[in-house]
C-alpha cells in the first residue's frame, strides 16, 4: 500500500512540475526577445509590419498591422487583412492613456472589454550579439 501511495505522489509531483511551463504566447515570446536583445529607437513616422497583440485571459492573438508614431506615442493603428487591405483598429479604451513605446513595445492599454493591447515593433529588434566560439576539446588520440 505504501508503494502505491509513493508512486502516486511521485506521478502527481511530476505532472505538477510540467504543468507550470513558461508562457508561449506570441506577446511573451516577443517580449522576451526584446528584453534580451533590445530595440532601435522608435522615431516618429509610419511603421509597417508591426505586431498588434490582443490578450484576454490566457488567450493571445497577434496580427500584422501598421501604426503611426507621433511624439513617441502611437497615434493610429491599422490592422491588416489577408488580402493586403488595412482597416483602422479603433477599440474603446477603458482609461484615457497614451500608448508610449519602451524598448520596442508599447505600454499595455486596456479596452472596455478587458482586452490588453500592445504594439510590438518587430523590425526594430536589435540583432543577436555575437557569441564566443568555444575551443575544441582534446580527444583521446591527442594524449
Amino acid at each position: 500500500m505504501k508503494k502505491i501511495i509513493l508512486i502516486g505522489l511521485v506521478m502527481l509531483s511530476y505532472s505538477l512540475m510540467h504543468a507550470q511551463e513558461e508562457d508561449r504566447s506570441c506577446y511573451a515570446m516577443w517580449a522576451k526577445a526584446f528584453e534580451i536583445r533590445g530595440s532601435h529607437e522608435i522615431k516618429d513616422g509610419w511603421y509597417d509590419g508591426v505586431v498588434l497583440s490582443i490578450r484576454v485571459g490566457s488567450r493571445n492573438d497577434c496580427y500584422t498591422s501598421k501604426v503611426q508614431v507621433d511624439q513617441g506615442k502611437i497615434k493610429d493603428i491599422f490592422i491588416k487583412f489577408v488580402d493586403g487591405r488595412y482597416e483602422p483598429f479603433l477599440p474603446k479604451y477603458k482609461y484615457d492613456q497614451k500608448m508610449t513605446i519602451i524598448n520596442g513595445i508599447s505600454k499595455t492599454v486596456q479596452t472596455i472589454d478587458d482586452e490588453l493591447i500592445n504594439i510590438i515593433f518587430i523590425n526594430q529588434l536589435l540583432p543577436k550579439k555575437q557569441a564566443y566560439e568555444k575551443a575544441p576539446l582534446p580527444t583521446l588520440d591527442d594524449f
